[in-house]
Formats: structure tokens, sequence, C-alpha cells
């Protein structure tokens, strides 16, 4: 592969030459019939109808223009086809890293008292995000007998929804950094978040800071269908308060302080989970999900395995405590979730203590020929 950017792009530019050159080819009289309508010519056709553009070349006699690869932002939505090497591969950018292909998921036990063992592993596209396979993970780890009693992962698992759907239909604590308050309010310091106001969910109002009640308590549906409650308070009392800089920008008369609150059941647990992250007992609970590099590493640098062929691959953490129901021969086993497929190993149909999750990416660079019989080359890196 060449090492300047310039050269990349030329060498990117005549690959898109090349593919164009052969799809015209197969388009013409002379292309053998059915040929240009096989399977494996349609997903080129595809791929380079996303990745490349014809450019006005004034020096190419034939006036047909020249490739020229298009940028990242400009080939299509995410579940475009990548490439015609692996149609299932798919393009992904987090965290400052890109790559095609796959993120797997995990999972491995981490009990102090224990050999730490890769129980389950979870595989998608790489446009996939993890929030999606939360509940998945969860799924097959109950219908192996092994869901943990607590699961840590990091914050992309996490949501309000997630941990009343782990604890109510899994019994499993789910326990991870929750999503961050991005409101201005609480980018500011001092100012009135949701969580400073007292909410009445039998009366169905809402309390500020300076005891004022709310005004307006109504129920809707987002566009998704999932159910939330918008609370409005009296503009007058806002514009008569004191602490109004604290509290809302709005400019109107019309117009007091809102708030946006999800169902009681998910506002409850996520504020359980805030709560849970500031206190200091939990922090070596936390320290747990840590432990699940040293799998990733060994994945990655000694098996160096995937999937399938790919440029790319990234997964996530998890982690389980503190065990409940059935015959429980190791009751504080944990688990943690890795990011290379393996074989379950052989476990004991009782209730898994601990879980842990960690993302990892496994990059695999593609020949760089259009058309090659070479096999792709697979490397390792970690995100941050």
């Amino acid at each position: 592969m060449p090492k300047t950017p310039a050269e990349r792009a030329a060498l990117a530019d005549e690959i898109g030459d090349d593919g164009f050159r052969l799809l015209a080819a197969l388009d013409g009289p002379e292309s053998p019939p059915g040929v240009a309508t096989m399977p494996a010519v349609e997903v080129l056709r595809t791929v380079w109808r996303c990745h490349f553009e014809k450019t006005p070349d004034p020096a190419d006699p034939s006036g047909n223009g020249r490739a020229r690869l298009r940028p990242v932002s400009g080939r299509g939505g995410e579940d475009r086809l990548e490439s015609p090497y692996d149609t299932d591969a798919r393009y992904c950018s987090k965290s400052g890293m890109e790559w095609t292909g796959y993120m797997v998921h995990l999972s491995e036990t981490c009990d102090d008292d224990a050999p730490r063992l890769i129980v389950h592993a979870d595989t998608t596209a790489a446009n996939v995000h993890e929030a999606m396979r939360t509940e998945p993970i969860h799924v097959a780890l109950a219908a192996k007998g092994i869901a943990p009693a607590l699961h840590l992962v990091d914050s992309a698992y996490v949501s309000a929804a997630h941990l009343v759907t782990a604890r109510e239909v899994f019994a499993i604590d789910l326990v991870g950094p929750p999503r961050k308050n991005l409101s201005w309010q609480q980018r500011q310091g001092g100012g009135f978040r949701a969580a400073d106001f007292r909410i009445d969910w039998e009366a169905s109002r809402a309390i500020c800071p300076r005891d004022k009640q709310s005004q307006s308590w109504r129920d809707y549906r987002d566009r998704s269908g999932s159910p939330y409650v918008k609370v409005r308070f009296n503009p007058a009392d806002c514009r008569a308060c004191e602490a109004r800089a604290q509290c809302t920008r709005a400019t109107g008369v019309k117009w007091g302080r809102n708030l946006r609150l999800r169902p009681r059941d998910e506002h409850e647990a996520l504020a359980v989970a805030r709560a849970r992250k500031e206190t200091d007992s939990e922090q070596p609970l936390y320290a747990l999900r840590q432990g699940v590099e040293g799998t990733l590493s060994q994945a990655v640098r000694s098996f160096r395995t995937a999937p399938r062929p790919v440029q790319g691959y990234r997964e996530g953490p998890s982690s389980a405590r503190g065990s409940r129901g059935g015959p429980q021969p190791r009751p504080d086993r944990r688990v943690a979730a890795r990011a290379t497929p393996r074989p379950n190993p052989p476990l004991p149909l009782c209730r898994t203590g601990r879980l842990i999750n960690r993302p990892c990416l496994i990059r695999v660079q593609f020949p760089a020929q259009s058309v090659s019989n070479d096999s792709p080359t697979v490397s390792g890196q970690f995100p941050d």
C-alpha cells in the first residue's frame, strides 16, 4: 500500500478506472450471454456506483472521464455495500476510528475464585450500534442457563429501557455508566436539572427547586412510538422567579420551564444508575471491566482471527455479579464479553455471577487490486 495520501488516492483512482472498464466490457456486445447479470457482477456494479464517480478528463481520448473515489459522506446510507469481497461487511466510524467489517460482543466470566471463560459471542455488521445487542445478548445467555445476576457494561450498552428490561425480564442488574446529561443546565453547573425536580407520579405533577408546581402534565409518543411525559410550568411563576437564569432560557412571555420525562420505571432506573456511578463504593465494581482487555489483546494479537474478511471490527464491554436462583456451585461467577468469536466452553446450567464486555476492532486489509486471488490480511486495533 502506498505511503503518502496522494499516492493512495492515485491508486484508488486507478482501481476505479479498472473497475469501470471491466463493467463496460461486461456490458458490451462481445460479453458472453448472462455474464452482465450475474449476482457477483451486480454486486461489483453496486459497489463501484457507491464508491466512485466519473469526472471529465480532457486528456482522456475516449471522453469517458476518469474515476474518482467519493468522500465517505457521499457514498450513500449506512447500509450500503462496501466491498465486492464481502457483501455483509459494513462501514462504521466511532471514537475517531473508521473501519469496514463487523462488530463482535464477547462475554467472559470474571469471578475472583474461578478461571475466566468466554461464554458467548455475538457478531453483527459494524453499523449495528451496541445498544441494539444488549437485549439479544441477555436472551442468548438466559437460553444457555448462564444469565448473570449483575452485568457490567460500558455506556454504549446502557439506556433507561435496557435497565428496566434487564431487571424485569431477565432479573439482571445491568451496571454501566449511563449516558451523559447533555443539557445546558448540567454543563453550566449550578443549573436546575430535571433530576433537581421532585416528581409526584401519583398526582401527575412536578415541583421545581423553588417549590412551584407544574401547570400541565401530558402523555405523548415520539416518532418511534416510545412514550414520554411533557411537563410545563406556569410562565408567570417562571418570569417572577429569581432563579430563572438557572432554570430556563425561554424568552417569550408565554413560555416557562418544560420537562420531558421518561415513563416512571425508566426515569427511576436511570436516576439510580446515575447515583450509583457517583458512589465511591461502586468504583471497584466498575474497575472489573478493565480485566477484559487481556482477552481482547490475546484474541487480536495471538489468534488474529475474524469471522470473515473485513477491514475493521469493533466490540463492547459487559459484566455481571451476584448470583440469584438455581443451584450455584460458584455463586460469585463473573462473565466478560469480548470481541473475537470463540467456541462456548461447557458450563453448568446455573445462574452466572458477573459478566464483562469491551470493544475491539479487527481490521482486515483487502487486496489492493480490483481483481485478485490474494487473501486479505488481518490486523488488530483497540479503540479508546
